[in-house]
């Protein structure tokens, strides 16, 4: 039985619980509640990086830029979420940090509370398990 995929999953508690829950599939979620945390982590080697928009007081930029500085790293698939209930991001602010996350070399922003709200937590979960795997699957990009 091959070992499951390392994904690291750098938030706070509560999102990544709820990361957790809405991720279906056999994988090992590494967590990680401060930058210095997620650099240790990222000397595993994920496969995955997935960033919290509440990781350490906001350093969900700072952690996507050690990332893909690192020659080692920098290859590897990074996914910002929100995965924190409050206030819903508004149309701008959502479309704002989905073009930062590209601008710095990240894969996708997905915002696992609008997701749940428009489709339901089953359909919202099924649609980022599918993301997950893809990214996963697509690996570190080696053109």
């Amino acid at each position: 039985m091959p070992n499951a995929r390392c994904i690291l999953v750098a938030d706070v508690p509560e999102s990544f619980a709820v990361f957790r829950a809405a991720l279906a599939g056999s994988y090992t979620l590494v967590a990680a509640r401060t930058l210095e945390q997620a650099r240790t982590a990222l000397l595993e080697g994920p496969e995955l990086v997935v960033c919290g928009c509440h990781f350490d007081e906001g350093r969900m930029y700072d952690l996507l830029r050690l990332l893909k500085a690192a020659p080692r790293m920098e290859r590897t698939p990074f996914l910002a979420v929100r995965c924190t209930p409050g206030e819903l991001l508004d149309d701008a602010l959502y479309e704002s940090v989905k073009i930062a996350v590209r601008a710095l070399g990240g894969n996708a922003f997905v915002d696992l509370v609008r997701w749940q709200q428009r489709w339901g937590a089953a359909e919202a979960s099924h649609r980022l398990t599918r993301l997950v795997e893809s990214l996963v699957e697509a690996g570190p990009d080696t053109t």
